[in-house]
């Protein structure tokens, strides 16, 4: 983890010719059946050659690297860049257009939940925490009540 991405490096390059672009569109190989078997009876199994696409969806513009040299797969994602607030310049200065967005929703409809909030921004899970967790640190909303009653309040 960096200051302004993440870094995903998982050891070994893509198997049997697979390319960036393909595995964007789907594409995947069992390397080990025995292992992929077990983790579909057993896990949460979504499909094989879905993890990347879930991925391009809550995140877009994952960039991808095959390091067949270095046999690795690098997977980076960048971090939104965070202004702050700055207390001279008035609440909605280093606050991004969906963070606003966040803030205007919550005045509606305050106690809202986070799933509720990624249908109102229109984002995904993932990205909708990034955001709320970037409006707790700058102490404009806070969360109130238990995981399964609870919401979110602005401040």
């Amino acid at each position: 983890m960096f200051d302004n991405r993440v870094e995903i490096i998982s050891p070994g390059c893509l198997p049997d010719g697979l390319t960036v672009e393909s595995i964007k569109l789907g594409s995947a190989v069992v390397r080990n059946p025995f292992i992929a078997n077990f983790c579909a009876k057993t896990m949460p199994y979504r499909g094989l050659g879905s993890g990347i696409i879930r991925a391009l969806q809550e995140e877009p513009n994952i960039k991808s690297i095959n390091e067949p040299a270095g046999m690795q797969f690098i997977s980076i994602i960048d971090r939104i860049a965070d202004e702050g607030v700055n207390e001279d310049e008035g609440i909605n200065e280093g606050i991004n257009e969906l963070e606003s967005l966040i803030l205007t929703f919550l005045e509606k409809k305050p106690g809202a939940k986070g799933y509720e909030i990624a249908e109102y921004i229109q984002k995904g899970a993932a990205t909708t925490e990034r955001y709320l967790r970037s409006l707790k640190d700058k102490e404009l909303i806070e969360y109130k009540g238990s995981r399964k009653t609870g919401g979110y309040y602005k401040k």
